[in-house]
């Protein structure tokens, strides 16, 4: 039960970090998520959509994924120990690259022990070019494994969090391969 507690406070570090970042306004027509509440199928669940201002996301988790319920974020998902979330973030960068490494400045003050796993990686995400980041810390004294994606959506900086502990982490790498396959911006 105690090692559930503290997963539980490294995933709202871990939004709260997420919100280092963010100075955003409140988005006064932001609507909540919409949660598709027909029988998930054995590959994946319910679209959701979630839509502020400027962006609609759209995202169909594989099986297994539930909503946070509560969450302060646009999307939140947990399967087992595994947190996955979008969130706007505001940067000072201009470019990816510039995003990464401030990104990576926050995570070093932050987490304890910050260990980078290979370089940031260029991909894309429905069409946007975006830049991943992957490495493992300590948090609470537990071994923690995350992966950001950064993209930019017109002039907005979004970020794509997977996070969970470091021993179980790789096990759903299928799954966040899905989601980023998956997810779009409009």
């Amino acid at each position: 039960m105690k090692k559930l507690m503290m997963l539980c406070l490294c995933f709202i570090l871990m939004a709260a970090l997420s919100a280092c970042g963010s100075q955003e306004k409140p988005v006064q027509d932001q609507k909540p998520i919409s949660q598709g509440k027909s029988e998930p199928s054995a590959q994946q669940t319910s679209p959701t959509t979630a839509t502020t201002a400027e962006t609609k996301i759209q995202i169909t988790p594989p099986s297994g994924w539930e909503p946070v319920t509560g969450s302060v974020l646009q999307v939140q998902y947990m399967k087992n120990t595994a947190s996955f979330m979008v969130k706007k973030e505001n940067f000072s960068g201009k470019t990816l690259g510039d995003v990464v490494q401030e990104a990576k400045g926050y995570f070093e003050r932050s987490f304890g022990d910050v260990k980078y796993i290979g370089q940031s990686e260029k991909i894309s995400i429905g069409g946007i070019d975006a830049q991943k980041i992957m490495f493992t810390c300590t948090v609470s004294s537990m071994q923690m494994k995350y992966e950001y994606v950064y993209l930019y959506v017109g002039a907005d900086v979004y970020a794509i969090t997977f996070g969970d502990l470091a021993g179980s982490f790789d096990s759903l790498s299928a799954d966040y391969a899905k989601i980023l396959s998956d997810i779009r911006f409009e």
